[in-house]
């Protein structure tokens, strides 16, 4: 369900179009030093995050968005 299809106003979309890179960047650090943070903070669902977010940053679109509820709604 969309944003308008809430009843929300959109009232700014920021493009972020370097963010994809970034995190990739991040997660290609991260990797081969996995082992390393796993025994240091456990299996925790973030020491897997690189290896599942990394494969779909290619397609990933990243926005901040900003909307507002009119006024006189719940």
């Amino acid at each position: 369900m969309g944003a308008r299809a809430a009843g929300l106003t959109v009232e700014y979309i920021d493009e972020r179009p370097d963010e994809p890179a970034m995190w990739r960047c991040f997660h290609r650090l991260w990797q081969p030093h996995e082992a390393e943070l796993r025994r240091e903070f456990g299996d925790d669902p973030a020491a897997r995050e690189a290896g599942l977010v990394l494969p779909r940053l290619a397609a990933r679109e990243a926005l901040a968005v900003t909307l507002r509820r009119p006024s006189g709604g719940g």
